[in-house]
C-alpha cells in the first residue's frame, strides 16, 4: 500500500536528515581542532520497484556520511618551533605507541601536527600520537624505503647530548714586517725547535685557540724568525708545553719549516713540515686524543714594509655544547641546535600519501587508517613523490566553514520537519482509513 510505502520513506527522511544534523554538529564543535576534516552527508534516493502504473511505492532516501580529508585547512602560525604543519598533500606518520612500527606499532597517518616533547624525549601530537622519522646517520645519510615501516622509527631527543668539534683546520693572516733586520745570530745559530723552547726570542709571535677532541680549549703559537731577506723561519708550538707528549723537552714544538716571500710581499712558497698538516700528540694527562691540523700560511700571509700584526686567525671546531632547541630544515630535516653555534640533523621526518586520501578511515584522535578505498600508502620526503612541504612553527587549522555549516543547518532543520510532517499526513491518511468502518 502506498500509504504504508510513504511513512516509511519519512522514517528514512528522519533518519537520513539526523545523521546530516549529527555530522554538522561535529563540525561545529570541531571548528578549532587542529587538522580536522569536515564531514559532509550525501543523499541518494531508494527506489521501490512498480508493480503497475497507476500506483507508486515510496522508497525513500539514504545517506552516506564521508570526511573531506583532501581539502586542506588553512595554516596559521605558532610559537612553538615543533608544530608542525603540511602544505599540500601528505600526513605525518604516526604510532598510538612509541614501539617502531615494525614491532608492534600501529601505523596511522593524521594531519594534526600540535608536537611537543614529552618526559622521555619522544615528539607527541596534542592526541598522544607519536611522529615517526627516518633516523640521519653520522654521516649525514638517510636509509629511507617508501614501502617498509621498518626504515622508520619513533623520534626521541632523549639520547641527544652536548657537541663538540676538534680543530682540524687553521688558516693565519697575518703581516711580517719587511724593514725587519733579519737574525745574525746574536743568541746562537738557528736550528729548529729553539724559538719553541726560548733558546731563540721571535721577532713575532702570536697565538691561537683551538679546540681539542674533547672540546676544551687549547693554545698553539707560531713564532717568526727572519733569518734572510724575503725569508723567515716559521715554528708551532703548544703553550704550556707540558699539554702535548714529551713537550717539556722541546718547547712544546709542533712544527717548523720556513716561508719565504716574493718581491710582492706575497708568499712565494712554504717548506718544512710547517707548511701543511702536522699532528699534535696530546698528553694522556689531557685525555684527549691526536689531533690531525691542516695549516694555511699561503692564503693570508704578507710582508709588507709596515708593522707586525695579525689581521684575521681562521680556526674550526667548537667547545661542548647542550641541546637548546630545534628546528626543521629542508625537505623535513628535524635539526638540533646546540648552545655552541652548531647544529645536527636528527631525523628526516617522512610524509604519507594515498591515491585517495578521502577514502581514509578516521579514528581515535583526528587520526586515519588506510582502507582497500584509500589504496596503499607511500612513505617519501617532503617536497617528493607528491609529497607538500612541512613548515615549522604552524599549525593545520579546521577544514570547517562556519557560515556554511550554520546554512546546512537551517535547511537539514527544515528537511527534518518535513519528513515529519510527512509521517504525520501518512498517519491522518491511515486514521481516515480506518474511520470509514465506523
Amino acid at each position: 500500500m502506498s500509504i504504508y510505502t510513504a511513512l516509511r520513506a519519512g522514517v528514512s527522511g528522519l533518519a537520513a536528515n539526523s545523521s546530516a544534523f549529527a555530522a554538522i554538529s561535529d563540525n561545529i564543535a570541531n571548528v578549532n581542532t587542529v587538522g580536522y576534516k569536515r564531514s559532509t552527508t550525501d543523499f541518494s534516493a531508494l527506489v521501490n520497484a512498480q508493480n503497475a502504473a497507476t500506483t507508486y511505492n515510496a522508497g525513500g532516501v539514504l545517506p552516506t556520511v564521508h570526511q573531506q580529508i583532501s581539502l586542506q585547512g588553512s595554516l596559521e602560525q605558532s610559537q612553538s618551533s615543533t608544530d608542525l604543519a603540511v602544505s599540500g598533500d601528505g600526513f605525518f606518520v604516526v604510532s598510538s605507541n612509541n614501539k617502531p612500527l615494525s614491532n608492534g606499532g600501529q601505523v596511522l597517518f593524521t594531519r594534526a601536527g600540535s608536537f611537543t616533547i614529552d618526559a622521555k624525549g619522544y615528539m607527541v601530537n596534542a592526541q598522544g600520537l607519536y611522529l615517526q622519522g627516518w633516523p640521519v646517520n653520522s654521516d649525514g645519510s638517510v636509509v629511507s624505503s617508501p614501502t617498509s615501516l621498518s626504515a622508520i622509527s619513533p623520534i626521541n631527543i632523549a639520547g641527544v647530548g652536548g657537541l663538540a668539534e676538534a680543530t682540524s683546520n687553521v688558516g693565519v693572516n697575518a703581516n711580517l714586517n719587511s724593514a725587519q733586520d733579519a737574525y745574525t745570530g746574536a743568541q746562537g745559530a738557528y736550528a729548529a725547535g729553539d724559538l719553541a723552547t726560548g733558546s731563540i726570542t721571535p721577532q713575532f709571535e702570536s697565538s691561537l685557540e683551538i679546540f681539542d677532541s674533547l672540546g676544551a680549549a687549547r693554545t698553539i703559537a707560531f713564532g717568526f724568525l727572519k733569518t734572510a731577506p724575503n725569508t723567515w723561519q716559521v715554528e708551532a708550538y703548544a703553550r704550556p708545553a707540558t699539554n702535548i707528549t714529551n713537550g717539556a723537552a722541546n718547547g712544546g714544538l709542533l712544527a717548523s719549516g720556513s716561508i719565504s716571500f716574493n718581491t710582492d710581499g706575497t708568499v712565494a712558497n712554504v717548506t718544512g713540515s710547517i707548511a701543511s698538516n702536522f699532528n699534535i700528540p696530546w698528553a694522556n694527562s689531557t685525555g684527549a686524543s691526536s689531533q690531525s691540523i691542516d695549516l694555511d700560511l699561503k692564503t693570508g700571509m704578507t710582508q709588507f714594509a709596515n708593522s707586525f700584526g695579525v689581521t684575521s686567525v681562521t680556526a674550526d671546531g667548537v667547545p661542548p655544547g647542550d641541546l637548546v632547541g630545534l628546528t626543521l630544515q629542508g625537505n623535513g630535516f628535524l635539526t638540533a641546535q646546540f648552545s655552541n653555534g652548531r647544529s645536527r640533523a636528527l631525523y628526516q621526518i617522512p610524509l604519507g600519501t594515498f591515491l585517495n586520501p578521502n577514502g581514509l578511515e578516521a579514528t581515535v584522535g583526528g587520526a586515519f587508517k588506510p582502507t582497500l578505498e584509500s589504496g596503499l600508502y607511500n612513505i617519501n620526503a617532503a617536497n617528493a613523490g607528491g609529497a607538500g612541504k612541512i613548515q615549522s612553527g604552524a599549525l593545520e587549522a579546521s577544514n570547517v566553514d562556519l557560515a556554511s555549516e550554520f546554512t546546512s543547518l537551517i535547511t537539514t532543520q527544515r528537511a527534518y520537519s518535513a519528513s515529519s510532517r510527512i509521517i504525520t499526513t501518512a498517519d491522518q491518511m491511515l486514521e481516515e482509513l480506518l474511520n470509514i468502518k465506523r
